[in-house]
């Protein structure tokens, strides 16, 4: 029997999908490299935005396969949506479930099961998170946090560093918030982490500023060591605080500004991922002009941009909307203002050297590779994964840098 997973949306869902395969291999499924090569279809789905939605709801008609198994957000938080489309259901906190549907057994509850991607792997360290937000539908789906054992983790990336993984992705829906429920803490865990003996690296996910605040000055500390990435994801969402209250993320512009200014103190050369949301209910001209000064202040060097799309049974749908074309523009002027940014700090770094890891193949020969910064930084040699080399960056795009191996006589 052969099955088929189709994963969309953030690094959870693939971290979610990678225990979903383990699931397949434990029960026998060898993993299919295409939908029609296939017995059953897994389809991890994810539903943040109306556009999302929409896309999800037209694969699963596309797809036309009897037995389709969707997993994701989509189920847990619109069920209705799916009814015809699905021949079973599995939710983020529910994947256990598959090995019951396909009539075998289960893993550990409390186990992490995630195999290596070439030397990349994906560790899920909670599930569910402490927010509120007023226009978040991922709440419905995944719920309050949930924190993995530490003891389950800690063991979970030696495995993989052992295995011979060189990166490993932390990642929750708000990692600052690991630990609350248990007692412990994000600096704890990374202080444990770092502790396993290898050679390999840690990025940190996605953290909100109402969390990483109150562990601000032990979690600085705790990046100060080699393992770590100098990458912080950390969405501000709107540089407002009249939206920012609206919207109920429970911290203030300042308290983001505090957060970058204390990391980039200690981390010149940090690198800085952001998100924001234009066109929020209520949103006016004065408020976006201060997302563009914020914008301007901290100068991110990633930045993700979300058009606001009202989500089911979430406070801000019951808002008045604001006009699709006003929503639009800002998203324009915005992405217009980043991509200045972010080719301006890319062009600055024309000349840095640097040791990078191989972590990607690319295209046309090429490879990927990061360095301590989390800076992408694309070779174009055959050079294996995992691999480190000495690199002068030669060229800047606005996503990425062109580096050049360095050889020495």
């Amino acid at each position: 029997m052969k099955a088929y997973i189709e994963t969309y949306g953030c690094t959870a869902n693939k971290s979610d999908s990678q225990r979903i395969k383990t699931i397949l291999l434990q029960n026998n499924y060898e993993i299919a490299d295409s939908a029609e090569n296939s017995d059953i279809i897994v389809v991890n789905t994810c539903t943040v935005t109306d556009r999302t939605e929409r896309r999800m709801i037209k694969r699963l008609r596309e797809l036309k396969k009897e037995k389709i198994i969707v997993a994701g957000c989509l189920p847990a938080a619109q069920y209705d949506l799916i009814s015809g489309l699905a021949w079973k259901t599995i939710t983020p906190r529910s994947i256990h479930s598959l090995a019951r549907i396909l009539g075998g057994q289960a893993p550990t509850k409390n186990e992490i099961c995630i195999p290596s991607e070439g030397v990349t792997a994906i560790v899920s360290i909670s599930d569910g998170c402490v927010g509120h937000c007023s226009y978040c539908i991922v709440k419905q789906a995944r719920g309050d946090l949930k924190s993995y054992p530490l003891k389950t983790i800690v063991n979970s990336v030696k495995r993989l560093v052992e295995e011979g993984s060189k990166e490993i992705l932390i990642t929750s829906q708000d990692t600052a918030a690991y630990g609350q429920d248990i007692g412990v803490s994000l600096p704890d865990l990374l202080s444990h982490i770092t502790g396993i003996d290898g050679d390999f690296y840690i990025r940190v996910g996605m953290m909100n500023p109402l969390t990483t605040i109150k562990i601000l000055d032990d979690l600085v500390d705790s990046f100060d060591n080699p393992k770590l990435f100098k990458f912080l994801h950390l969405p501000v969402q709107s540089g407002s605080d009249r939206i920012l209250e609206s919207m109920n993320r429970g911290y203030s512009v300042s308290d983001y500004v505090n957060i970058v200014d204390t990391f980039r103190e200690r981390f010149p050369s940090l690198t800085i991922s952001t998100d924001f949301i234009v066109g929020y209910p209520g949103e006016n001209a004065e408020d976006f002009g201060r997302t563009m000064l914020l914008l301007e202040k901290t100068k991110p060097t990633k930045v993700n941009i979300t058009r606001f799309s009202p989500r089911p049974n979430t406070p801000a749908a019951s808002l008045p909307d604001i006009l699709e074309r006003t929503k639009k523009e800002r998203s324009r002027v915005l992405t217009k203002a980043h991509h200045k940014i972010a080719y301006e700090l890319h062009r600055s770094l024309v000349g840095l050297l640097t040791e990078v890891i191989v972590t990607e193949k690319g295209k046309d020969g090429s490879v990927i590779a990061r360095d301590s910064s989390y800076r992408n930084i694309v070779i174009q040699e055959n050079l294996m994964l995992g691999e480190k080399h000495p690199v002068r960056v030669v060229g800047a795009r606005t996503n990425y840098l062109i580096g050049e191996l360095l050889r020495y006589a």
